[in-house]
């Protein structure tokens, strides 16, 4: 089981109902390395501030104690700040593990790491021909149409036909709504 957990992109803590790690995937590894917002110290994890780290405990210490049937409140979010004042929040939701003991798994992302959409899986998923599969993907990955045309060595009335067609395959409407379902699918895997 730890091999697959090292293969997701997204951070993995498993923790007892001190936050203290039991077990830490190699993308939480490299999370806590950079001491950017989360760290893990003898007493537990640690946020940037005490008084995130009095909620981030608190939260742990919460759903370790509560009942695993519960369903609506056997998980919790947090965003944790982070050192360096222009870097966004880092991503945390924390979910209520079966007991004994009781414990709590800790999912962290750090928004600048999401990872593109791939673009094979855009071909196969919605049938996009690769040039329309490319065009989505740089959408998704915050360029604007006429960027896309640039990058893709296409004029935009091109550009625009190959949007065109991804509206209608993937059946949405709007660039926003495409964006949003494109950036869903982006896997937690590599």
């Amino acid at each position: 089981m730890p091999q697959l957990l090292d293969q997701l992109l997204i951070g993995v803590i498993l923790a007892d109902d001190q936050a203290r790690p039991c077990y830490i995937n190699r993308a939480a590894r490299e999370l806590l390395a950079r001491h950017d917002g989360l760290e893990d110290s003898p007493a537990g994890l640690t946020a940037a501030t005490v008084a995130q780290t009095r909620r981030l405990r608190h939260t742990v210490a919460l759903l370790a104690a509560q009942d695993i049937d519960a369903p609506a409140s056997a998980v919790r979010y947090l965003g944790l700040r982070r050192r360096a004042a222009h870097a966004a929040p880092l991503l945390v939701r924390l979910t209520a593990l079966p007991g004994p003991p009781r414990g709590v798994a800790i999912f962290v992302t750090a928004p600048e790491h999401f990872q593109p959409v791939p673009r094979e899986a855009l071909t196969v998923a919605f049938g996009l021909t690769p040039r329309e599969a490319a065009l989505a993907g740089l959408l998704a990955d915050g360029h604007e149409l006429r960027d896309c045309a640039r990058l893709l060595a296409m004029g935009e009335g091109t550009a625009r036909n190959h949007l065109k067609h991804v509206f209608e395959k993937t059946v949405k409407h709007s660039q926003a709504t495409l964006v949003a379902t494109l950036c869903r699918m982006a896997g937690p895997c590599q």
